[in-house]
Order: structure tokens, then sequence, then C-alpha cells
């Protein structure tokens, strides 16, 4: 099982749009079962952050669906690379993780197989 995370953190831009990120998680339930499990948890640590993450078996069909959902163009593609990251947690947890998008663009990615 892996989890894909992706990290907001809202406070990076201003009046960032919630119901829209809500929105976006609540239209990617047509996935289900490929998309085993959702959780999101807001919490602080140096600043507010948002933590939306997806279960899967196959997280290389998964992440291009997250990536269209929640990087794609309009307003809220345009909010997410300004002020997320997102990453994939393997066999290992954190020790094992691929960084699939930074809002910073100078850190080098990772790439995910596709299953």
């Amino acid at each position: 099982m892996a989890t894909l995370c992706i990290q907001i953190q809202p406070d990076r831009i201003a009046n960032f749009d919630h119901p829209a990120v809500v929105a976006a998680c609540e239209a990617l339930r047509v996935h289900k079962p490929l998309i085993s499990g959702f959780q999101r948890e807001e919490g602080d640590d140096d600043g507010p952050y948002v933590n939306l993450m997806f279960e899967t078996e196959q997280p290389g069909r998964v992440w291009p669906l997250l990536e269209a959902a929640f990087y794609g163009a309009g307003a809220l593609g345009d909010a997410l690379r300004a002020t997320s990251m997102a990453m994939c947690t393997g066999e290992e947890g954190w020790e094992d993780y691929l960084l699939l998008y930074h809002y910073d663009d100078n850190l080098p990615l990772d790439t995910l197989p596709l299953d």
C-alpha cells in the first residue's frame, strides 16, 4: 500500500480557496477502488498546513489523476502550484518517499513508475 500526500501550505498565498480543494477531493471519489482510502488532516508546524492523503495499491495510476485534479489549469491549479508539495510514500513509509511536486521548482523531483 502506498500513500500519495499533497501537503498544502495555505498561508503562502492570500485568499486560499479551501472549498475548491474539498470539491476536488470529492470529485475523486469516482476512482474508488483505485483510490482505496482518503484522509484529510490539518495542523500547524511553523505555519498552517493541510494534508490530503490518498491510499492506493497503484500509485503510478493514481498520481496522474491527482496531478490533473490539483495541478491542472485554472485558479485551483495556480494556487496549488504556489502552495503545495506532493509525495508518495513506499513500503518503508517516509524512509523511501518520492517527491513528485514542489512549489520550489529548483528542487529535483522524482518520477513514479507506472504500475
